[in-house]
């Protein structure tokens, strides 16, 4: 097997192995007979279950930030719309294809050590200065109040997207899909920003 392969191999084994019983109770003998390989071949790769942890993070945070695009003055009012909806529905499509990552990042990296809280909130500033970003651009098109602050507003909106991904994977959602799921989270969070010309010109209410 290539050496590649046989490193996915192990961190598709350990992404397994800590969503089931957790970052703390997991140990490498639990990893190593997951993935089916000799204990040696384990340390070939990684130097412990943390830099494996790690690994999976480094893994997953760039499948999110790949899923946000920003907007542009160049954009017309349905194109912004339309690239902030693509934009949630990326994010929260990363999450719940991953479910298990999903459950590392939401769960068990929060509060772990020093070194993964400060890799998470490097993760959400970026999502944060993202959407800040793309808030100040309607806010100079006319699109967006200029009476919010665009940072708490981007960080209440991640926030709410953090929330959602949780209840979703753990409560009973079976009856909303994604795209209804998308259209009332930025019904909530955006039509409340969004000027009162704009939301009419848009049809008034989303459904």
């Amino acid at each position: 097997m290539k050496s590649e392969q046989r490193r996915n191999q192990i961190l598709e084994a350990a992404e397994r192995v800590f969503a089931r019983k957790g970052f703390h109770a997991a140990n490498v003998s639990d990893i190593v007979q997951e993935a089916g390989i000799a204990r040696g071949t384990f340390y070939l790769y990684f130097v412990s279950k943390r830099a494996v942890f790690e690994a999976l993070l480094d893994k997953f945070f760039p499948l999110l930030v790949s899923k946000v695009k920003a907007v542009s003055q160049d954009q017309g009012v349905e194109e912004i719309w339309e690239q902030l909806r693509q934009n949630t529905k990326g994010i929260l499509k990363v999450f719940l294809d991953n479910p298990e990552l999903a459950q590392l990042v939401l769960n068990e990296a929060v509060g772990l050590d020093k070194g993964f809280d400060e890799k998470l909130m490097d993760f959400y500033h970026k999502l944060i200065i993202y959407t800040k970003e793309s808030l100040e651009v309607g806010m100079e098109m006319g699109l967006v109040r200029p009476d919010i602050n665009p940072f708490v507003i981007a960080t209440a909106i991640i926030g709410a997207v953090k929330e959602l991904v949780y209840d979703f994977m753990h409560l009973d959602f079976k009856e909303v899909d994604l795209d209804t799921l998308v259209d009332n989270l930025l019904s909530f969070t955006l039509q409340g920003v969004f000027d009162h010309r704009i939301i009419s010109l848009l049809g008034g209410e989303q459904d």
